[in-house]
């Protein structure tokens, strides 16, 4: 239901409609600031996340629904705006501290395991090839098809499949050393 409401919205976008936008806005928000921020700089995500939604208004008259799905085009500004970032700008990770105190809950402790996880899960995607993270991300943050992954980057959906099986045994690798 959702998926048909986004439909119309960005139907009605097209046609002028600029309140229409916000429908479309706030359902990909989320996924495209999930999907920068395993790429760059946490500090870095929330204003490139903007600077997609801004080209996206921009380049409203370059989307044609006749050649891909929206979420294609919508990711694809994404990911073309990660790399413009990262051509410019040396890749930094940056790791959070999280002390947990003596006193506090443990709702902060699972939430600070949580956050390292999840910075374990960054700091190993980096050393991966970026079409590697790229299947990763749409995937399993995004939940992604495979179609729809190999719509975005331009290859099948076979080659999705094997390449994501590899990448999932390269970083089941890298996070164990990562454990340890």
């Amino acid at each position: 239901m959702q998926k048909n409401k986004l439909q119309i919205s960005v139907l009605k976008w097209l046609q002028g409609d600029v309140n229409a936008f916000s429908f479309v806005y706030d359902y990909y928000i989320d996924k495209i600031y999930r999907f920068i921020y395993f790429k760059v700089p946490a500090n870095e995500a929330e204003d490139l996340t903007e600077e997609v939604f801004l080209k996206v208004m921009q380049k409203k008259d370059t989307f044609d629904p006749k050649k891909s799905a929206f979420s294609t085009w919508i990711y694809t500004i994404a990911r073309n705006t990660v790399i413009d970032f990262l051509r410019s700008n040396k890749p930094v990770l940056e790791l959070h501290d999280y002390v947990a105190d003596t006193q506090e809950s443990t709702q902060t402790a699972y939430k600070a395991e949580k956050s390292l996880q999840q910075e374990n899960l960054k700091k190993a995607l980096v050393t991966l090839p970026k079409n590697k993270q790229d299947i990763v991300i749409l995937r399993f943050i995004d939940e992604l098809s495979y179609e729809e992954i190999a719509e975005i980057l331009g290859k099948s959906a076979g080659s999705v499949r094997i390449t994501m099986m590899r990448t999932l045994r390269d970083l089941r690798q890298i996070l164990e050393k990562l454990e340890t």
